[in-house]
């Protein structure tokens, strides 16, 4: 789940096509040629994660570790070791590092986002038009103001900085020095990006933005456009595989679009009820669903879809009560959905492993997660805690 924060945090065989008429004919003016600033170079060395065996009801025993907030916790991240988890409110943000924990005395305007790199690194944390990187041992590398409102962020292992917003650039990455290492602006002057997330190292990356499109670009190409598409409703996520290959779009109309990298669309899905966010394995073979009841009727029927990749349904699960936060580990073993106050583990085939029931002291729901890739470790913010489990 190592991707843009909401956030998920979180591997096809090559082929050429050729195609015709498959490049959205939307008039979108290319953006102009950009002049690269001088590029970063970093020494960080990124050491395999050991997978671990996961007992999925030891490790929803009970929270090893937590963080009080007198408000709720918007975002939280963790380091794919799990060694480094960090967790933001409006005012205040926390990286909690093996030996201590970091940050707690800085007060924030309106902090929104946090993203701890796979690496345990570096931090990153966006107020409304800044964001501020930081090291894992909380001396503070840049700030970097936007001058517009940021929608996502994401932290690479080199420390590169990706910010997606409402004002030119729209989408930006910049190095541990406050260097930006790249700009990407859309081309329309009102464009807003929504949502991105990218592959690996950040190379390729999928936008969405206000005006019903969505962009595939490379960050190492010339003017980084490759092509767009026109998805007809409002974006609401976007999701691509770890190698770039497979990639998926969810509307406000409740459709999930899938397109290959070459702009061809595999397949398009309408979901029988509102949904509001997607995530994916890391290969992009599995696509998990979460609802929102939105009107709060009491007719609402909170359905989590697992689909995949081909759009095919391979379990669907009606819960009790409104859903909270959802995620796949990373090897796809397992699935983690919350309702209400409690916090259920499945397999992958929707088998349920383990539950833990939220207690008052720590909030009233559950808001946010993030785990580690074979899920042994996870963050969840609630409305008034940051709670580690394994």
């Amino acid at each position: 789940m190592k991707k843009p924060v909401v956030l998920i945090c979180v591997l096809l065989v090559s082929a050429v096509i050729i195609f015709s008429g498959c490049v959205s004919e939307y008039e979108v003016t290319e953006p102009p040629e950009i002049t690269p600033a001088p590029q970063e170079t970093s020494t960080t060395t990124v050491t395999p994660t050991a997978t671990q065996t996961v007992d999925p009801i030891q490790l929803l025993s009970a929270p090893s570790d937590e963080w009080s907030s007198r408000v709720r916790i918007k975002d939280v991240s963790i380091s794919d070791d799990g060694n480094y988890v960090g967790g933001v409110s409006s005012q205040k943000a926390i990286i909690k590092t093996p030996t201590k924990n970091l940050l707690t005395n800085i007060n924030w305007p309106n902090a929104q986002f946090i993203s701890v790199s796979g690496s345990g690194e570096y931090i990153g944390i966006a107020d409304d038009d800044f964001v501020e990187l930081y090291d894992n041992t909380g001396e503070k590398l840049h700030s970097y103001n936007t001058g517009g409102t940021i929608n996502q962020i994401g932290v690479l292992d080199n420390g590169n900085l990706i910010q997606g917003g409402e004002k030119s650039p729209q989408l930006s990455a910049v190095g541990t020095k406050g260097i930006e290492v790249w700009n990407w602006e859309i081309g329309i002057s009102n464009a807003k990006v929504l949502a991105f997330d990218y592959s690996t190292g950040g190379r390729n990356l999928l936008v969405g933005t206000r005006d019903d499109m969505v962009y595939y670009i490379d960050s190492e190409a010339k003017n980084m456009y490759i092509w767009s598409k026109d998805v007809s409703g409002e974006v609401e996520d976007v999701k691509i595989s770890d190698d770039g290959e497979r990639l998926y779009v969810l509307t406000d109309d409740n459709k999930i679009h899938s397109f290959d990298k070459y702009a061809i669309k595999n397949w398009e899905k309408e979901i029988d009820i509102n949904t509001v966010e997607i995530e994916i394995s890391p290969d992009g073979s599995y696509i998990l669903t979460k609802p929102y009841n939105a009107d709060d009727t009491f007719s609402f029927k909170n359905k989590v879809y697992l689909f995949d990749q081909n759009g095919n349904v391979k379990w669907m699960k009606q819960m009790g009560s409104d859903v909270g936060v959802i995620g796949i580990s990373d090897d796809s073993k397992y699935v983690v959905i919350s309702e209400d106050r409690d916090l259920r583990m499945y397999n992958l085939e929707g088998d349920e492993r383990a539950t833990y029931r939220l207690e008052s002291q720590y909030g009233m729901f559950f808001v946010c997660l993030d785990m580690t890739p074979d899920a042994s470790k996870m963050a969840l913010g609630t409305t008034n805690s940051l709670l580690v489990f394994g």
